[in-house]
């Protein structure tokens, strides 16, 4: 990736875009009382500052002697690895030009293609960095910007087209911001503009925190609202004001049931509570209800009455017996039968008690992938967040003392002895709320967005199409409290594949961006996982077996095959079955072409290329040993010599004997974690020693991983999560309630 200084510190420090406070930058500057670099001071001096990135705060570190840069140093832990990690990684290589040069040498870093919030962060620690060890004042004042209204465009959280957003700046002020034509989900984007948009322009300031739920459309507003700065005049670092957060403490008292998360199980934990009598409290991160489950297909339910009676004469669709006894056997015996039985007896009941009792609708009870083709899954119909907001809001009216907030994050549970006693959330604002209940339930959605814990457990950090504020929060908040977990390091649920990073914004074609992922996809590559060894044959299906290779796996191919491509086009593109981006790649047809898609792809990150294999393996970051020996052995298969033992057809195969060699980076994108908490049937959480805490419960993805096996992947019947999702919450709801009644 190509990253070029843009301009001077001297020249900032002449300019007006240089007049930037220290608290501006929401930055933590410490002690400010060495002497700046000016001075005769022959002791290391070190300054940090922090500005907002793309997932959390990014720090920059300098340390100087004398006038002379020791080091510079760029942090950001919470940001996407495969973009702005990577370009992270690229900034502390540039930066690190400068040691034992001059500070006043120090040039601010270029923005990298497809990091933007990340590299904006890098530029504003930095110029606050170098502004304190210069002892430059700050005035706090902004480069007037000319009055303008007009659109521009970002990356969202869609593959397909970028946000349009009209910004209207007026008196060296944000006057307006209207979202215009995109591609995002509705019910996220409107919580941006709900909510994210008036706190812009009510604080005139991008510091404010991006919208949990919607973080990448939120993103995209205010990439939109930086632009319009810049393009008229004046300079969007200076436009990151601190926003000043809350610091009471607001105490709730005398609750039955304390549900944290409003995803799908929360929701049904929410209103089985609710209607058992229980005064409920239910706290949300995220901006509106529904989590996860607002988005993903639909439930796996077995013989619900409804759908018997209007698709089925009234008749089973299958024996409950026969599913249990294949779910049981897949799991080599680690699933926990009473639990599986449970669930599979009481999901029918949960789908007809959403409809009769909710409004909730579903389509027609069909076969998913499994091989037995067995009918257990239904799709949700019409809007999925308008069907979990009003079954809140119904239970909600059922007692005067239900309620719940949104942007509202759980950090501890509150307890008294052994006893808990409570929870402890944080508002948006700042303030801290103080929950007390007879019970909690947890619902937040596994940890597929805390990175330390997917490492910690699953061994690496995976890409996501689910929603990153599931960060283990529930779960923390157990272990903490000395609960079990339960399969917790088993595979997380894929079945998507696509480039590891997807070009969301023009650089690319629909039609070019389509090869990129056929090619990541396409049986045609030798695909490894990282560890740098062949997992699967490239034939079979890679969305749904990607997790044998890892959080990340590399599609192959040698010169001879790009250039085939080139002349004759691929024999089988592969085609995603989600996330695809609007073009397409025709077979047999010459990609003339391909030598621009892939340079492109290469300043993205998702195409390597290497001279030899262990060149390759080295840029990769994998085996070279490994990936030496799987080409070779690759060659074997190819040619004739060997059996390959995954069973692909040769036609299907190429030598990699001759370079250059080129990996195109794809990755699973999860729907969520598996593994979590331990449980028992009654849903509560368990000790470490096995016993039951009387008034904690754990659902949804919180505590799946009852249902599984640790080496083995999800079941694909159709649906089990979702069906677990909001059975474990209605079971839960009601066990709570019924547990502290009267």
């Amino acid at each position: 990736m190509s990253m070029k200084p843009i301009r001077k510190l001297t020249a900032l420090l002449l300019s007006g875009a240089m007049v930037l406070s220290l608290a501006a930058c929401g930055t933590d500057t410490g002690d400010t009382s060495p002497a700046p670099t000016g001075s005769a001071s022959a002791e290391p001096q070190t300054y940090t500052a922090t500005a907002k990135g793309y997932g959390g705060d990014v720090t920059v570190t300098l340390t100087v002697t004398g006038a002379t840069v020791d080091s510079i140093l760029v942090e950001g832990p919470n940001e996407t690895e495969a973009i702005g990690g990577a370009a992270i990684t690229g900034f502390n290589e540039t930066l690190a030009a400068y040691e034992g040069q001059g500070v006043d040498q120090v040039a601010v870093v270029d923005t990298v293609s497809g990091a933007t919030f990340t590299s904006t962060a890098v530029q504003n620690a930095l110029k606050d960095v170098l502004a304190q060890a210069t002892g430059t004042e700050a005035t706090g004042e902004k480069t007037p910007v000319a009055d303008s209204t007009a659109t521009y465009q970002a990356p969202g959280n869609s593959v397909t087209s970028q946000v349009s957003v009209e910004v209207t700046l007026k008196d060296n002020r944000i006057e307006a911001i209207t979202v215009g034509d995109n591609s995002e989900t509705a019910e996220i984007l409107q919580t941006v503009i709900d909510n994210l948009i008036p706190r812009i322009i009510e604080t005139q300031s991008l510091a404010v925190d991006a919208i949990s739920g919607a973080t990448v459309s939120s993103n995209a507003v205010k990439s939109c609202v930086a632009q319009a700065i810049d393009a008229n005049g004046g300079d969007s670092s200076e436009w990151y004001t601190p926003v000043e957060k809350k610091t009471d403490v607001v105490t709730l008292e005398g609750y039955d049931v304390i549900v944290v998360g409003l995803g799908g199980a929360g929701v049904t934990a929410y209103i089985s509570a609710a209607e058992n009598g229980a005064t409920v409290f239910g706290i949300e991160t995220a901006g509106k209800i529904g989590g996860t489950s607002a988005n993903v297909s639909g439930p796996m339910a077995i013989n619900p009455q409804t759908k018997m009676d209007s698709q089925n004469g009234g008749e089973k669709f299958l024996e409950e017996e026969d599913l249990i006894a294949d779910w049981l056997e897949y799991c080599n015996g680690e699933a926990k039968e009473d639990i599986v039985r449970e669930f599979v007896n009481e999901s029918g009941e949960t789908m007809d008690w959403l409809i009769n009792d909710y409004g909730f609708q579903f389509g027609d009870i069909s076969a998913f992938f499994h091989p037995k083709m067995w009918k257990v899954w239904a799709s949700y119909q019409g809007n999925k967040t308008d069907m979990f907001t009003s079954a809140v809001d119904k239970a909600k009216a059922m007692n005067e003392k239900n309620d719940y907030m949104l942007e509202l994050t759980a950090t501890d549970l509150i307890t008294d002895g052994d006893k808990i006693t409570g929870v402890k959330a944080v508002s948006w604002d700042g303030t801290t709320y103080e929950i007390y209940g007879d019970s909690v339930i947890l619902a937040t959605g596994g940890f597929l967005g805390n990175s330390e814990m997917t490492e910690e457990y699953m061994g690496g950090t995976f890409t996501a199409d689910a929603m990153l504020q599931n960060d283990g929060a529930g779960i923390q908040m157990a272990l903490a409290q000395g609960a079990a977990t339960y399969n917790i390091g088993m595979p997380g649920m894929v079945h998507i594949a696509q480039t590891k990073t997807i070009i969301k914004n023009d650089d690319l074609t629909a039609d070019q961006k389509a090869v990129l992922t056929g090619m990541v996809l396409s049986p045609e590559s030798m695909i490894v996982g990282t560890d740098g060894t062949r997992f699967m044959s490239e034939a079979g299906n890679i969305a749904f077996d990607n997790w044998m290779g890892g959080d990340t796996y590399y599609a192959i191919y040698s010169q001879a095959q790009i250039d085939s491509f080139k002349t004759s086009g691929m024999l089988s593109p592969g085609t995603p079955m989600f996330l695809a981006q609007g073009g397409a790649v025709e077979a047999n047809t010459p990609i003339t072409d391909l030598d621009t898609i892939l340079s492109v792809g290469e300043s993205y990150g998702i195409v390597v290329k290497a001279d030899t294999m262990e060149e390759l393996a080295g840029k990769l970051g994998v085996d070279a040993a490994a990936l030496t020996q799987s080409a070779a052995d690759y060659t074997s298969y190819a040619k004739g010599e060997a059996e390959d033992p995954f069973g692909k057809d040769t036609a299907m195969m190429s030598t990699l004997e001759e370079g250059p060699f080129y990996a195109i980076v794809g990755a699973g994108y999860y729907y969520g974690t598996c593994g979590g908490l331990d449980i028992n049937a009654d849903m509560q959480v368990l000790k470490t020693d096995g016993t039951a805490f009387d008034n904690l419960y754990a659902v949804g993805q919180d505590s799946m991983g009852v249902l599984f096996c640790e080496e083995k992947a999800y079941v694909t019947y159709g649906g089990a999560a979702q069906g677990w999702v909001i059975t474990s919450g209605r079971l839960a709801g009601a066990n709570a309630a019924a547990a502290f009644a009267g």
